[in-house]
C-alpha cells in the first residue's frame, strides 16, 4: 500500500473558485497527456460518480470511482467503486488562508499484488504526483506553488512532493500533527 501526499498553494486564490475548478475532471483530459477519459456517470451536489482510462507504462488502468462533494468545508474524498485497483481512497482538501488558499492531495492505493508492489507502486506514486502537478497548474494557472519543509524546518516553495509508504506519513507544518487522510482534526478544522 502506498501513500501520496501533495500541497500547494495559490496566492490569492479562491477557494470555492478552487473546489470548482477542481471538480472538473472532463477537463483533466485536456491538461495530462496519460489521462485517456474520465466520463461523469452522474452529477449531484453533494456526489459524483465518474469512470476513469489512465495511461500507466505499458498499458492502461481502469476505474470507476464516488466523489463526495462537500462545498461547505471545501473538501472532495473518493473511493474507487470498481476497477484495477485492490485500493483507491483519498481527497482534496482547500484551505482558505490569508492571501488566498492552500490545496491537499492525498491518496491512498494498492495494486494489491503482493509480488511487484516494491517495483510498481513507488513508479505509479511518482507519475500520479507528476501528474497532479500538471492539472493543478492546468486549472489554476501557473501561480501555483508547492511547499515543502527546509531543512531547519523552514518552509521553501518549490516544485516538490512528498510520497510515502502507508502509515509512515510524516508531521507537515501547518497541518495537524498525525492526521492523515481526510478525517477531521479534533485541534481544529479538517485541514487535509
Amino acid at each position: 500500500m502506498r501513500e501520496l501526499t501533495l500541497l500547494a498553494r495559490l496566492p490569492g486564490g479562491d477557494p470555492a473558485a478552487v473546489f470548482d475548478r477542481l471538480i472538473a475532471f472532463d477537463r483533466y483530459a485536456e491538461l495530462v497527456e496519460t489521462v485517456r477519459a474520465i466520463e461523469i456517470d452522474s452529477m449531484s451536489p453533494t456526489q459524483m460518480d465518474s469512470r476513469w482510462s489512465v495511461f500507466f507504462r505499458k498499458g492502461i488502468l481502469n476505474w470507476a470511482e464516488r466523489d463526495y462533494l462537500d462545498r461547505p468545508n471545501l473538501m472532495i474524498r473518493f473511493e474507487q467503486t470498481g476497477g484495477d485497483f485492490d485500493v483507491l481512497e483519498g481527497g482534496w482538501q482547500i484551505v482558505p488562508t490569508a492571501d488566498g488558499c492552500d490545496i491537499r492531495f492525498h491518496t491512498t492505493f494498492d495494486f494489491g499484488v503482493t509480488s511487484i508492489e516494491s517495483i510498481v507502486e513507488p513508479i505509479a506514486a511518482r507519475v500520479l504526483r507528476e501528474n497532479m502537478e500538471l492539472v493543478l497548474i492546468g486549472l489554476l494557472g501557473d501561480g501555483v506553488l508547492f511547499p515543502s519543509a527546509g531543512p531547519e524546518g523552514d518552509e521553501e516553495l518549490h516544485t516538490r512532493y512528498a510520497v510515502f509508504d502507508h502509515n509512515q506519513v510524516p508531521d507537515i507544518p501547518g497541518l495537524a500533527a498525525g492526521e492523515r487522510g481526510l478525517a477531521p482534526s479534533a485541534s481544529g478544522p479538517a485541514a487535509s
